[in-house]
């Protein structure tokens, strides 16, 4: 199993306007999508005092969620990725794409 050990910036929306195909932006968009519940769920934990409120802890954890995210999302587990692409093609088959 290869491991990606890149880290792309989830706030570059020139790279994903880039994806060749639907498989790339679906991929995408789970990830970012993973990564917004990561975040959110961490905020029920903002209170404990090993999640802490500092700026450095902050940035921390928002930076595992990101990789947590994106090796989560290369697992293909999820689910997320095909029902975009299924959808995708269900629309370009009627005709609307």
């Amino acid at each position: 199993m290869k491991i990606d050990n890149t880290i792309d910036a989830y706030w570059d929306l020139a790279q994903l306007s880039q994806s060749k195909s639907d498989s790339i932006a679906a991929q995408a968009f789970e990830e970012q999508f993973i990564h917004l519940f990561l975040k959110e769920v961490r905020k029920e934990f903002k209170d404990s005092s090993f999640f802490g409120g500092s700026f450095d802890n902050r940035l921390y954890f928002d930076l595992f969620d990101m990789q947590l995210a994106h090796v989560i999302s290369q697992s293909d587990q999820i689910g997320i990725k095909e029902y975009i692409q299924e959808a995708i093609k269900q629309y370009e088959h009627n005709g609307n794409g």
